[in-house]
């Protein structure tokens, strides 16, 4: 039977925003997620770790440097290489999450014009985004959400990070709108055996792991995002006769999305869902 998740879509073929609409805002902010969703994506990925006192937050990268002002904060001298998980809660909800997008303009949608000049004061005023602040968007606008629980080995989160997310839902209300990921397959376990009636999919990179499809149903994946350099459309095809959603990324090439949804993906994850949704309704 299939999970809640599933259930919530009428059909596969569908637009997944990476990190957001990460491509016309700061990726894993406020922004992005509203964004992804006015663009027309079906769903949105986002990355999760822990703070050192236990507060799930949006992030992508181990550290800070890349996608806030941190560098620039006599405050956080000598601590800019840091992992995330070493700072607090209230650290954290000092830092801009938002300019650097302006001064780096990533996917040069800034310099063409795409994002407006107008659009710039908002996206300077980012933040990191709470989970808990997320999901109650995700619930009060009915938009499903990817969740990838980054990999916290080696830190305190490590014991801590399902156990928090799991809660978080609960709290929210949000169990039928999320899917899990993970690259750290222990945590889709832990997932598996705590709440078994949420989605999991294996996150993998480099190389598909050995017998593949019986890895999968060991782990009681519902589905597979593998890195898209490792598939092509047979792939999909394959895997979806045994059962298994196939979900890649990150995909931005249309042509290539294309190919992959019509083979049967469930969803593709992109950089540019305002540009994939335009592409597949006028394919």
């Amino acid at each position: 039977m299939l999970k809640p998740f599933f259930q919530h879509f009428s059909a596969p073929g569908l637009v997944c925003a990476h990190r957001g609409a990460r491509s016309i805002a700061p990726e894993n902010t406020s922004l992005a997620m509203v964004k992804a969703q006015a663009c027309g994506a079906d769903l949105w990925e986002t990355d999760v770790q822990l703070t050192a006192d236990g507060v799930a937050v949006l992030f992508h990268d181990d550290t800070l440097v890349r996608t806030t002002d941190i560098l620039d904060r006599a405050a956080f001298s000598g601590k800019a290489g840091l992992r995330l998980t070493e700072f607090s809660w209230a650290e954290l909800a000092t830092l801009d999450s938002g300019s650097w997008f302006i001064h780096s303009d990533p996917y040069g949608t800034i310099q063409s014009g795409e994002v407006p000049q107008k659009a710039l004061p908002l996206i300077a005023q980012q933040r990191i985004l709470r989970l808990k602040e997320a999901l109650r968007y995700c619930r009060e606008h009915d938009f499903p959400v990817n969740l990838e629980l980054k990999d916290q080995r080696g830190t305190a989160a490590d014991g801590r990070i399902v156990a928090t997310v799991l809660d978080l839902l609960r709290q929210t209300g949000t169990e039928e709108l999320a899917l899990i990921s993970s690259f750290n397959h222990d945590y889709l376990r832990q997932v598996r055996q705590q709440a078994p009636e949420l989605a999991i999919a294996a996150l993998v990179e480099g190389a598909h792991p050995p017998e593949l499809v019986n890895y999968l149903r060991g782990l009681g994946c519902d589905a597979y995002h593998p890195d898209q350099r490792l598939i092509d459309a047979d792939f999909v095809r394959q895997l979806s006769v045994a059962g298994i959603s196939v979900n890649p990324w990150t995909v931005n090439d249309d042509a290539q999305a294309l190919e992959l949804l019509d083979a049967g993906a469930f969803f593709i994850c992109t950089d540019w869902p305002q540009r994939l949704r335009k592409a597949r309704h006028s394919a």
